[in-house]
């Protein structure tokens, strides 16, 4: 889920530049504080802003995600599957059947349940 921020991260940081470009590099100014100072305005002000500003672009394009992983009961190979709405496109329920991308067995994952299991009518 971490991986999900990253895009919206770059974007924050990109704006964080820009913004201290655009003021002259007065950010960076502040940034050189007085050695205790300047660690507390970056840990405790610029990287809450710049997190804070990440998750809210990530929520603004993905929406209600859920990733489930789990091993294929045939050959032990972890697969993923993905939940959930990104801009205005839906996955479009609340399971995904997809196969194992090792060995091919279909997989059936359960957003609700939580559960992976196979479809009816397979053997493992």
């Amino acid at each position: 889920m971490v991986l999900l921020n990253v895009p919206a991260t770059v974007v924050a940081l990109g704006l964080f530049f820009f913004l201290d470009d655009l003021t002259g590099f007065e950010i960076t100014y502040v940034l050189e504080l007085p050695k205790p100072f300047s660690f507390i305005f970056t840990w405790f002000a610029a990287v809450p802003l710049i997190v804070w500003l990440a998750q809210s672009l990530t929520k603004l394009v993905v929406k209600d995600s859920l990733i489930l992983k789990g091993l294929c009961p045939n050959c032990g190979t972890e697969n993923v599957s993905f939940f959930g709405t990104i801009l205005s496109i839906s996955n479009g329920g609340t399971t995904n059947t997809l196969k194992c991308s090792n060995c091919g067995t279909p997989l059936e994952y359960n957003s609700k349940t939580r559960l992976i299991t196979l479809p009816e009518g397979t053997q493992a």
